[in-house]
């Protein structure tokens, strides 16, 4: 019998364990979901996390959660997993009847959630709840040890001669500059809001991005890299690590728009690369909308391997 109730203090580990079972590529750890809860508690927003237990066992999880890069009110976005050997077993069902409960009684406007295309349950069952598939978006890994960067020091050369300087969040705390938490602010609200993605940007407060970013446990900081030039930050990127794997996953890359198509966001991925290699991380990984052609094509020339498709999955209350 499958009992579906909210997360408790001891089910944290467990509940991630099961996520990440059914989404290897995109694993979750206990301190990730912690995190995640009390961060939308701190910030006013609405989230549960629920398991699906047969007998002692958690054998899933659902979530549903408001993202702070865009955020309104009255939409949702969702985790579900279930452990692969208990798929097909109505254990999703179950907690999608919970979540679909808990979201109705928020009065919730809609629900978005991710899923593989080549997953061999996950569309249909979106379907069958009244969720239409949208935007897509590619993963990739690349292999940080198989990659040579001697093609590119060209890249890098002409860049240099253009007066850019890369500094890791490590360079720029030892130098002691001045207003630092405010202008990474700055650069990150600037850069992130024509990113293709599902729902139109919101802005990021100084809170969410203090809590969500420089607050990462996972965040490295000499791979958290900004280009300047004079005064100026004009791009950056990040990799943060996990708990749960050896992997680097890539933040937010993106470029002033006067600075963009001069190669600064492919030597930023460069220095990103090194940053990794420096770290001994066998991975790096990374996800970009379908639609965004110059990220995408960046990411294809440095040796970027593209998973099939995550399809966006919208349901409309």
């Amino acid at each position: 019998m499958i009992h579906v109730r909210p997360v408790s203090d001891h089910d944290w580990d467990a509940s991630a364990r099961a996520y990440s079972a059914a989404h290897p590529q995109e694993p979750l750890s206990g301190t990730d979901l912690r995190k995640r809860q009390r961060e939308q508690q701190d910030w006013g927003y609405t989230s549960a996390t629920l398991v699906a237990l047969d007998g002692p066992e958690i054998v899933g999880m659902g979530a549903y959660f408001q993202n702070p890069g865009a955020y309104y009110p009255r939409r949702y976005v969702l985790d579900l997993g279930v452990l692969p050997q208990r798929q097909r077993q109505g254990i999703g069902g179950a907690l999608w009847k919970a979540l679909d409960a808990a979201l109705t009684a928020h009065g919730a406007d809609s629900a978005r959630i991710l899923a593989r295309e080549d997953h061999p349950t996950a569309p249909g069952f979106l379907a069958r709840r009244g969720f239409v598939g949208g935007k897509r978006y590619f993963t990739g890994a690349l292999d940080v040890a198989a990659f040579d960067p001697a093609p590119y020091a060209g890249v890098l050369q002409a860049i240099a001669a253009r007066g850019v300087q890369f500094l890791s969040l490590s360079d720029l705390r030892a130098a002691g500059t001045p207003d630092l938490e405010a202008r990474l602010h700055a650069l990150m609200s600037d850069v992130r809001l024509d990113v293709p993605r599902s729902e139109p940007a919101t802005p990021l407060s100084a809170q969410v991005f203090e809590e969500a970013v420089l607050g990462d446990p996972g965040l490295l900081p000499d791979a958290y890299v900004i280009a300047r030039h004079g005064h100026d930050f004009i791009g950056q990127t990040v990799l943060f690590s996990s708990e749960v794997s050896d992997t680097l996953y890539t933040g937010l890359t993106g470029v002033t728009a006067a600075w963009r198509g001069r190669g600064v966001a492919t030597a930023l991925k460069l220095m990103s690369i090194r940053a990794a290699r420096n770290h001994g991380a066998p991975t790096i990984r990374t996800d970009n909308a379908s639609d965004n052609a110059p990220m995408l094509a960046i990411n294809d020339r440095l040796g970027f391997v593209r998973d099939p498709a995550s399809v966006s999955y919208l349901r409309v209350y």
